[in-house]
């Protein structure tokens, strides 16, 4: 992996991982029996191996007890940049409305012209 700042996420994620297995007082083997994976997949992604499929560290994360852990990556509500960036996509004014006239009375030539028995008047 060429990108340095990816690579050290991805150690940062291994260690947090290993981190959470070991406060949940897991071997390897037994995480890696929860999570259905092999032991060496617990090992690569606690290395921040970047060849660990993401099917594999969502069952892993399932098996420490944190099943929507991935789904909060990038949450618009805590990601700064991208709401900013929707923010901008906002117009600046408001929306304009066509002037409307005030309500008037009736045309009182037609009130003039005799009651009209069908209906109901108000």
């Amino acid at each position: 992996m060429s990108n340095l700042r990816a690579q050290r996420a991805l150690v940062n994620l291994g260690r947090n991982v290993k981190q959470a297995r070991l406060a949940r007082r897991l071997a390897m083997l037994d995480l890696a029996e929860r999570a259905s994976v092999s032991e060496k997949t617990i090992q690569r992604l606690e290395r921040g191996d970047a060849g660990v499929g993401i099917g594999n560290l969502a069952a892993v994360l399932a098996a420490l007890g944190e099943p929507d852990a991935l789904a909060k990556i990038l949450r618009i509500e805590d990601d700064a940049v991208g709401l900013s960036r929707a923010l901008d996509g906002i117009p600046k004014r408001g929306i304009s409305y066509v002037k409307r006239g005030r309500a008037r009375a009736p045309d009182s030539r037609h009130e003039a012209e005799g009651d009209d028995d069908e209906g109901v008047g108000f």
